[in-house]
């Protein structure tokens, strides 16, 4: 069989299990992204010291290299891969459907639109047409970036307060691609646990492997802290998630791709979708799918963008495992002194792996977003029980210290 060509847009830490992946599957690997010394550029099989945001620049190598799908780990480069697989007539999705998952505003709009459950919601670049909006809304609000990641920026106000909002609203701005700052009504949750999924989409249709849920912490409630696998809701929770999710995805006009989808109930029993985002996600999610179930959606993704579907073919009579699996995202309390990661003997046992961010005697800040983690530890249990028994409480076993 001819060799597969495989586009990468970008080379950052997000990419490089996607590089890995191609290289595994034997692919001819076409990168582009201004950064030539870093180590996923080196991987590549041609590389293009062009700025993947530049369409020119990225249908110019495409064509020249004749490649057969187009990728990316990087939400900003999402669009470019839309637009680049429309115009060469490859695996992908409408440039305009990807717009909508990435935009707060149009998502909350097409929520309303399908008939789903969506928050009153308000968008502007203007802190004076924030502050006036914000006026009449009910409270608590969440005022966020239009288009970000990482719940980088994403601010809980319980009270109007103008000079609250407009702090919140500088803050988002510079994190938001668009320049533009989301507010929205704040959908109360029952607990600190999120339903998440990381789904995969072949041709319109879903595989719904990746269920898992993902714990916050009280004092960040935005913030993921704990993800397990499985997910311990009933049949008739998840149908009813599923049937939210696909009516969304369909309504977008989803064709292919990976997709984290974030979502709880509200009291009142309705699920509320929080994002859908066009991407993998982040957390070393994919590779603990994997260590869960068995199934590699890294190479799904790679192999179907290339138009080679001999691994998702092969999915449709694999017999999944039923692993149980943990991450702990540590993030420090406080800011100060980085000292140690701390990990109870009794847990020990369980751990897998871990990654470790934070040096001692490194300066930390108290966890606000995603990119702040001090240590990824990863763990894998005998029984659901032995499990829960940890990690309703796994702060008490895992945890960095600082002064």
């Amino acid at each position: 069989m001819e060799q597969k060509r495989i586009m990468i847009l970008g080379v950052g830490e997000a990419q490089l299990n996607l590089i890995a992946e191609a290289k595994k599957l034997g692919y001819y690997i076409v990168i582009c992204d201004m950064r030539a010394e870093s180590e996923g550029a080196k991987l590549a099989d041609s590389f293009y010291a062009v700025n993947y945001m530049d369409r020119a620049a990225i249908l110019d190598a495409a064509k020249k290299e004749h490649i057969d799908g187009v990728i990316s780990n990087s939400e900003a480069a999402m669009l470019n891969v839309a637009w680049l697989s429309e115009q060469l007539g490859l695996p992908g999705n409408p440039e305009e459907s990807i717009d909508i998952l990435l935009s707060k505003s149009k998502f909350r709009d097409l929520q309303r639109k399908t008939g789903v459950y969506a928050p009153e919601h308000f968008v502007s670049d203007s802190a004076d047409e924030i502050v006036a909006f914000a006026k009449a809304m009910r409270y608590p609000v969440i005022v966020k970036p239009s288009e970000s990641s990482g719940t980088r920026g994403t601010t809980r106000i319980d009270v109007f307060d103008e000079s609250a909002i407009r702090k919140a609203f500088a803050e988002c701005k510079d994190w938001s691609r668009e320049n533009q700052v989301a507010i929205e009504e704040y959908v109360v949750m029952s607990s600190l646990r999120v339903n998440d999924i990381e789904l995969f989409v072949q041709d319109g249709e879903i595989l719904w492997d990746g269920w898992f849920w993902q714990d916050r912490a009280e004092d960040a409630p935005m913030l993921p802290r704990t993800e397990i696998y499985p997910m311990g809701l009933s049949d008739a929770e998840r149908e009813k998630i599923r049937e939210t999710v696909e009516k969304i995805m369909r309504a977008a006009q989803i064709r292919h791709g990976e997709y984290n989808v974030e979502t709880y109930f509200t009291p009142e029993g309705e699920v509320f979708v929080i994002e859908i985002n066009p991407r993998q996600a982040g957390n070393h999610i994919p590779q603990l799918i994997e260590e869960h179930t068995g199934i590699n959606l890294t190479k799904l993704l790679v192999s179907t963008a290339a138009g080679d579907l001999s691994y998702y073919n092969e999915l449709k009579t694999f017999e999944r495992q039923c692993n149980y699996i943990t991450m702990q995202i540590v993030f420090s309390k406080q800011a100060g002194v980085f000292r140690e990661l701390y990990i109870d003997p009794e847990i020990k046992p369980f751990v897998k792996w871990i990654i470790q961010e934070a040096k001692p005697g490194d300066k930390v800040v108290k966890g606000r977003n995603a990119a702040e983690a001090v240590a990824f530890v990863d763990l894998q249990f005998d029984s659901y029980e032995t499990q829960h028994h940890f990690t309703d409480h796994i702060e008490k076993y895992i945890r960095a210290v600082t002064e």
